[in-house]
């Protein structure tokens, strides 16, 4: 049991804002989503008309992170008011519900060719790693993942079972008997620090430089990244998306599940590709795109 004075206590060592109306010395059992929210629970709400969905329910003795609004109605209700209920909702669960054991391990059923490994390195069944491939501190490797080629990942890095990275992208060149010849893949894949790979995603190598990822990118499942990419900082990538060969896309790009990027496209910083699109054409920094091709609709700003 924590109690709610553990939690401002925490938010204060944070920069997160935050205002508190309640019983401080009440103590929080565990996590709810807000339709389940009952008394001695934490749950959080981000949209004042969903208040709606909790005004029949008894919330006494309960926390709820949310936006600010008038409380008037709810009795004995602890509030804590930010400008971001999820991400101080979801910073609270990390800190005291989260536990997230970092095990130093290695299975004996996977074949791990390199002596480049770092501490507190988790590898799980059945992976391949290759003799050239560096791995940093705290990396997490799930199950039936390859990484071949000069592959290297940063600190604190997951990747999630199935995904295969560094193998050769898909390129070629039509010879003089009109056959299609692979072009040789000398380049590697650089990932930062703190990326999450999803499941079954695969990420190709560069054909003469490297494919490069950076800090802090997230990856969902089942993806496809090509030869020669670069992806800047804080960049999200839903499932099921297909970024094609040589795209650029820079810093704190959304883009949304089953997106598709043509290749040599750069799309801009702060953009959102929406659900589906199809981008032929670079885009500029701060837009909306959607739609098959993808098109500007408006300035993106806000949360993604």
């Amino acid at each position: 049991m924590i109690r709610i004075k553990d939690i401002t206590d925490f938010l204060d060592t944070t920069e997160m804002p935050y205002t508190f109306i309640g019983d401080s010395e009440l103590t929080i059992h565990t996590y709810v989503s807000i339709e389940n929210i009952a008394a001695n629970l934490i749950s959080w709400i981000k949209d004042e008309k969903k208040m709606q969905a909790i005004m029949g329910k008894v919330i006494t003795n309960s926390l709820i992170v949310s936006l600010q609004f008038d409380t008037s109605s709810f009795e004995k209700a602890n509030f804590i008011f930010c400008d971001n209920p999820k991400a101080m909702y979801f910073t609270i669960l990390n800190q005291f519900f989260h536990e997230e054991t970092k095990v130093e391990f290695i299975s004996a059923a996977s074949v791990v060719e390199t002596r480049s490994i770092g501490k507190q390195v988790y590898i799980g069944h059945h992976c391949y790693i290759g003799p050239e491939v560096v791995i940093s501190d705290n990396v997490r490797i799930e199950n039936n993942v390859s990484i071949q080629g000069k592959v290297t990942i940063g600190k604190d890095t997951i990747i999630r079972s199935g995904a295969v990275i560094g193998t050769d992208g898909f390129g070629y060149f039509e010879n003089t008997d009109g056959i299609n010849v692979r072009v040789p893949h000398f380049g590697g894949v650089i990932i930062g620090e703190d990326v999450e790979i999803g499941a079954n995603t695969c990420i190709d190598r560069g054909t003469l430089g490297d494919v490069e990822i950076g800090n802090h990118v997230k990856i969902n499942n089942l993806c496809h990244i090509a030869h020669n990419v670069i992806i800047e900082d804080h960049v999200m990538i839903a499932a099921l998306v297909n970024i094609s060969g040589s795209v650029w896309i820079k810093k704190n790009v959304y883009i949304s599940p089953a997106a598709t990027i043509r290749n040599q496209v750069t799309i801009g910083a702060n953009s959102l590709i929406g659900l589906g699109s199809v981008v032929v054409k670079d885009v500029e920094d701060n837009v909306v795109i959607v739609g098959v091709p993808g098109k500007k609709i408006r300035n993106h700003v806000g949360e993604k």
